[in-house]
């Protein structure tokens, strides 16, 4: 049995950005990657009641506040880490991108078929391997009929049975596979919208080069997505 985490992210300057992340999660990754991924956030005494997620990482005003943001990156990179095992990947991420979009919620049910015609294998062979949840962060702008529509016609192509209905899902603490593909999505945001801003780059002296907040935040993220041993960024 195949799990699926699929979320989308912006960016507040560039309105017109749009990212799609997924996480698949094999079921025989997952109780371990629950269990460590909780472990780590009580360890590291972040308010459980309190989400861990992409736009918290880096912001000293939101998130637990109890935490400063080298700890929380602290965190991530224990979070990350746990994604690969000494053989193989437990979580594979794929993500996808791209500018000038004016209609999220269009650009949204467009992506979700393409990235997840790139990120299924054929359904294995064999007594329930052929199962197959599916797990989308909540929107207010989306309904169960319209993922389905989109859904529903890869999953017959590669020979997928889906496990009950689509689910989406507000995010918590418990929601570890979510908050996967969250974080993912932000710090490829992060690199791809931070990275590519002239206007910042040209603005900044090479004395304010090393102090200047968004520029740590774009290292960051670049450091802490090279922690990924399974990644895969495709365009559309």
């Amino acid at each position: 049995m195949k799990f699926v985490f699929i979320d989308e992210t912006s960016d507040d300057k560039f309105k017109d950005y749009f990212g799609l992340s997924l996480a698949l999660i094999d079921h025989t990754h997952y109780a371990i990657l629950k269990e460590k991924f909780q472990k780590i956030l009580s360890k590291s005494k972040w308010n459980i009641d309190i989400e861990f997620k992409g736009q918290y990482l880096f912001s000293a005003k939101s998130g637990d506040i109890t935490v400063p943001i080298e700890k929380r990156i602290d965190i991530c990179k224990d979070i990350i880490d746990l994604t690969a095992s000494k053989k193989n990947s437990r979580v594979k991420f794929f993500y996808t991108s791209k500018r000038d979009i004016k209609n999220h919620k269009e650009e949204y049910l467009r992506s979700i078929p393409l990235l997840l015609t790139k990120a299924l294998p054929k359904a294995p062979i064999g007594a329930g391997k052929s199962i197959i949840a599916m797990n989308f962060d909540s929107r207010k702008d989306v309904n169960y009929k319209e993922i389905r529509q989109v859904v529903y016609p890869v999953l017959k192509d590669k020979g997928y049975i889906l496990f009950e209905d689509i689910v989406l899902r507000e995010s918590c603490y418990e929601t570890i596979g979510i908050l996967y593909t969250d974080i993912i999505a932000y710090l490829i945001a992060r690199v791809e919208t931070i990275g590519n801003d002239s206007e910042l780059f040209a603005s900044i002296s090479p004395e304010e080069f090393e102090n200047n907040g968004k520029i740590r935040k774009w290292r960051s993220s670049t450091e802490l997505i090279d922690r990924v041993k399974s990644i895969a960024i495709k365009k559309i």
